[in-house]
């Protein structure tokens, strides 16, 4: 059984009560890590995972553990696939950057930012556009408040 705040095993971000730092093993491209990643851009982009603010859980960094790969390779991953996938959002995309650099949470993102958000995260990428994606939303929208 995982406990209360594990990503790894979490299905639905809707119940999901947040934390304040994922590891790399927890990402699972859901909306609040999405914007955690956005929050932590810069960080990642130097190369380096942010620190957890409530300290390792490993208190013996030095255990035995041989590193595979270097040090930046996580992060490298992690910020050039946020990336990716806001650039097939196009130029919208600023707006939800926009937002989370000044400070807005899930909760209080713009409908517009909030599109955005919910089209970047997931599992995979889209295989449809952004525009054909929200398209597809408005007709779903459309056809369940019909019946």
């Amino acid at each position: 059984m995982s406990e209360p705040g594990d990503c790894r095993n979490c299905k639905d971000y809707r119940g999901c009560v947040g934390k304040a730092f994922f590891n790399f093993a927890e990402i699972r491209w859901c909306p609040l890590q999405c914007i955690w990643l956005l929050q932590q851009k810069e960080t990642l982009r130097s190369g380096e995972w942010p620190d957890d603010p409530h300290g390792s859980a490993d208190d013996n960094p030095r255990s035995g553990n041989t590193a595979t790969e270097a040090s930046f390779v996580k992060p490298d991953i992690v910020i050039a696939e946020l990336e990716e996938r806001l650039r097939s959002v196009g130029p919208q995309a600023e707006l939800l950057i926009c937002q989370v650099e000044d400070g807005r949470s899930f909760s209080n993102l713009s409908r517009g930012a909030h599109q955005i958000l919910m089209y970047v995260s997931g599992f995979r990428r889209r295989d449809m556009s952004f525009a054909q994606w929200q398209r597809q939303k408005r007709y779903r929208r459309k056809m369940n408040t019909e019946a």
